[in-house]
């Protein structure tokens, strides 16, 4: 698949273009389009997606047309319409259609099967009348493909069930061909239904969300889409509606119910100054809520977006059964070619051999083997999003199916990040002062230590402008103040430290130095508490053989101390982000590693794990984009989750590959043996594995089988 997401370089102007499939029925023909597409002069690249029924393209409007490009996806024998169309079902109709004249003529060759008359002294019997009218209609949609498959050269599913119809009617054996038809019809409807649920699975992100909002306006109540409200409004949210919108409280207490987004079930009271997310459910009270982002940046539409764009991202696995399938059929076709001649040529029944051959051009077509994947994967995507995991990516799965390792920052992931902070001077400074330079030094950090400091001192308008700021990563902040330089961070930034600093050093507890380079005028000691779900999350992850490392840019003590009280054994301290990286580094190099992060400040450890995750990424877009994994609650169960979910995905996929190779062969072996007739053929090579492939796909969206509590 050619992604139309990533960078490059653009020489002209280009064009997009997105077209709805109607009879895009398997990831093979899928492939099949995309590469022809390609190979049209002007066009730059292509996304087919079989599981949405679209096809993007990017062409350069110089060399091909809006027009020209429509007509060259018609003639690779697909039935277009533009996005916004609705889906023909003539297709649809022609397989019902067949399915009754294939039961009439049962009815009738099982009822003694009467004669519709006598042309040129030959019997007609109804049923093979039925038989016959049921194998044309069912195949013709089959047949126009087919033909357009042949104009390009392409050796396709179509073209091999066409000519295992034709070459049934051509020997007679209407019932056969009816049978075939209809049941590949069939086939491909199912087929069509599992892709149109997980379309489904994943517009219901969005529909939580109502399309239209009460908002208020010069005193008065008016009823609006939510696309016509702007950022800065009000709306008004009463209790047992959704609210429509990103914004923060204005005014009220409520609590609401924020599952659709996080997953969690238990809802949070909200009040002034609050933020709430578009889908969440107001439960007991009014609000007035000022809307900070419109309707298609909201929250809701990014995680719907970015679960969209993850099916794109294709696992190794299932890039390995598209190389399979590609190999797979065209070896089957030689097979089916040889069965045809060689006995015939020895003077075997070749009528009988014929027919086998036949039989193994159906069982040829990969569908179930080449759905048995993507179906899956979207699957797994769908049920981790509606638990809040928001997973970029089939390849994400199964890569989190093999970690052997999961490395976590400390403060505000195995820890709330909620630190309360208290000054203590050094050598008679006053309080007051420590506290006000370093919340003024500490101004534009987000981190939680700097969020703390600026808690405990107060009002920010009353802070001392710096000058000369710099920040030292992993180690602190500096700057200048009233002429002065002053630092803010850890010991080692200070060229003296007094033998006071000892008991804070030993204390257990994060401390952050305040003063000139030469001397420190203060600590300032934080305290934070551990997650109370952490114990149970990481004794989980162990009980999955993933053993916790805990990477902490804090002092070894504090660390020691959140170590021993989560049973973590393999501790690092005292990390600047340069060594977290190298330690994630070597830590792939022993097995599979995840990362925990905020997101934010351990960017560079989130990119070189195998799988980053986002801890608590609920309406920070720089966590939702940053890593693999966006943790949208502040709760660490969700990574047992995930580690289940993923090798839950991988073992479905095992299996459906399994069950449609082991059924095509085992089908194949009968009909080789002249065991089983063509219909039964279909019924079970094709139709029957199909529907077990995607009903093992489907039981991913079930509830987890276990949780870290």
């Amino acid at each position: 698949m050619v992604s139309f997401m990533g960078h490059r370089d653009i020489v002209r102007e280009r064009s997009i273009r997105d077209f709805r499939m109607n009879s895009l029925h398997c990831p093979s023909c899928a492939l099949q389009l995309q590469r022809r597409l390609l190979a049209v002069q002007g066009v730059e690249e292509v996304e087919v997606n079989f599981l949405e029924g679209m096809v993007r393209v990017i062409y350069d409007p110089g060399d091909i047309g809006s027009r020209d490009l429509e007509r060259a996806v018609s003639a690779i024998g697909r039935q277009i319409a533009h996005a916004e169309e609705e889906h023909d079902h003539a297709n649809e109709r022609l397989t019902a259609a067949s399915g009754l004249l294939l039961a009439g003529g049962a009815v009738a060759y099982l009822s003694g099967n009467p004669l519709l008359g006598i042309v040129k002294n030959v019997a007609v019997p109804l049923s093979g009348v039925l038989f016959g009218l049921g194998a044309v209609l069912g195949g013709f949609p089959v047949l126009r493909r087919a033909a357009a498959e042949l104009r390009r050269r392409l050796l396709g599913i179509d073209l091999l069930v066409s000519i295992a119809i034709m070459g049934a009617l051509a020997l007679g054996e209407t019932f056969e061909a009816a049978a075939l038809a209809f049941l590949f019809g069939l086939a491909e409807w199912l087929e069509e239904r599992a892709a149109a649920r997980a379309r489904r699975s994943i517009r219901d992100l969005l529909d939580r969300a109502p399309k239209r909002v009460t908002v208020l306006r010069d005193g008065r109540e008016l009823e609006l889409p939510v696309e016509a409200v702007s950022p800065g409004e009000v709306i008004l949210v009463r209790p047992g509606e959704t609210i429509g919108l990103d914004g923060v409280v204005a005014r009220g207490r409520s609590s609401v119910s924020e599952a659709a987004i996080t997953g969690e079930s238990t809802p949070v009271t909200v009040e002034e100054g609050d933020p709430v997310y578009a889908g969440t459910l107001v439960e007991d009270g009014s609000l007035e809520i000022r809307v900070a982002r419109p309707a298609r940046e909201s929250t809701l539409a990014r995680i719907a977006a970015l679960v969209e764009e993850a099916q794109h991202r294709k696992a190794p696995v299932e890039r390995f059964v598209d190389r399979f399938a590609r190999y797979y059929t065209p070896t089957v076709v030689g097979i089916a070619v040889l069965v045809a001649l060689v006995p015939s040529l020895l003077g075997l029944p070749a009528r009988t051999w014929i027919l086998r051959a036949l039989m193994l051009l159906v069982i040829a077509c990969p569908c179930a083997l080449a759905i048995s994947t993507p179906v899956a994967m979207v699957s797994a995507l769908v049920a981790a999003a509606k638990r809040g995991i928001l997973a970029k990516g089939a390849a994400v799965l199964e890569a989190i199916a093999g970690v052997r390792f999961l490395a976590l920052d400390k403060t505000g992931t195995l820890t709330t990040g909620e630190l309360r902070a208290e000054v203590f001077p050094l050598d008679g400074a006053d309080p007051g002062e420590i506290l006000r330079i370093a919340a003024a030094l500490e101004r534009g950090s987000e981190h939680p230590i700097a969020r703390a400091i600026r808690a405990l001192a107060g009002d920010g308008d009353s802070l001392p402008d710096v000058e000369d700021f710099r920040a030292l990563p992993g180690r602190g902040v500096r700057g200048r103040i009233g002429g002065e330089e002053y630092v803010v961070g850890r010991p080692e930034l200070f060229r003296t430290l007094p033998e006071a600093i000892r008991e804070f050093v030993v204390s257990g507890k994060s401390l952050v130095l305040v003063g000139k380079p030469e001397m420190p005028m203060g600590v300032i000691l934080l305290s934070d508490e551990l997650r109370p779900e952490a114990k149970g999350a990481l004794a989980a992850l162990r009980g999955l053989g993933v053993e916790p490392v805990l990477l902490t840019g804090d002092r070894a003590p504090v660390a020691r101390r959140v170590a021993e009280a989560l049973g973590i054994e393999e501790v690092h301290a005292d990390l600047l982000p340069e060594e977290k990286l190298s330690l994630v580094e070597g830590l792939r190099e022993r097995g599979g590693v995840a990362f925990v992060g905020d997101g934010i400040n351990d960017a560079p450890a989130l990119a070189a794990a195998d799988v980053g995750i986002a801890m608590g990424a609920i309406g920070t877009d720089a966590a939702i984009e940053a890593g693999d994994v966006a943790l949208m609650r502040d709760d660490l169960r969700g990574i047992p989750e995930l580690v289940m979910l993923g090798r839950r995905a991988l073992q479905v996929v095992r299996a459906n590959i399994a069950v449609s190779i082991t059924l095509k062969l085992v089908v194949a072996g009968f009909a080789f043996a002249g065991l089983v007739s063509l219909a039964l053929a279909v019924l079970i090579g094709d139709v029957g594995a199909s529907l077990l492939v995607i009903g093992n796909a489907m039981r991913l969206q079930g509830p987890p089988r276990g949780r870290g509590n």
